[in-house]
């Protein structure tokens, strides 16, 4: 079982905050990584990242719903 060094997208942080920076899920990632989810988890803790947070105001989500 290879660990999540051992995949070029998840060793580079620049490259795996990109894909995160586009929105991407982790299963995303562990497709176009080639990797498992856990693996991705993983390199999320190690590289200390996480998932950008896009907070909305009411009035924002109003006109998206419409």
């Amino acid at each position: 079982m290879k660990q999540w060094y051992e995949y070029p997208k998840l060793r580079d942080k620049e490259t795996f905050l990109c894909m995160l920076r586009k929105g991407m899920t982790c299963e995303e990632i562990a497709q176009a990584a080639g990797c498992s989810v856990s693996a991705v988890h993983t390199a999320e803790k190690r590289h200390r990242l996480r998932k950008p947070v896009i907070i909305m105001s009411e009035e924002l989500r109003r006109k998206l719903e419409l």
